[in-house]
């Protein structure tokens, strides 16, 4: 496969991709502005992963695939970011069901 034929295969998947990461960019607006539905009576560092990790979450999830779009494939630093996702998730999840 030559340059030119590789540069347009990565056309549709960075469009794919730019619009995954503005989809997850706007569920993060809406959890940020709105909220994210979670109701929890927590303080301190909890109640902060409460309010705030879901969220993050959704940023993360941007971020990686906005990475993916600006390379046109889902490259090792999107993968990192999203696994970071991940674990900002199951801490979220976590804190939410054991002290939420």
């Amino acid at each position: 496969m030559d340059e030119n034929s590789e540069q347009g295969a990565a056309r549709p998947r960075r469009l794919w991709f730019a619009l995954a990461a503005a989809l997850a960019a706007a569920v993060a607006v809406v959890f940020a502005t709105i909220g994210d539905g979670v109701e929890a009576e927590v303080s301190g560092f909890a109640g902060w992963i409460i309010d705030h990790a879901h969220t993050a979450v959704w940023v993360l999830l941007a971020a990686a695939l906005a990475i993916a779009a600006f390379r046109g494939a889902w490259t090792r630093a999107a993968g990192v970011v999203a696994v970071v996702a991940g674990v900002v998730y199951a801490v979220f999840v976590v804190t939410l069901f054991t002290v939420g």
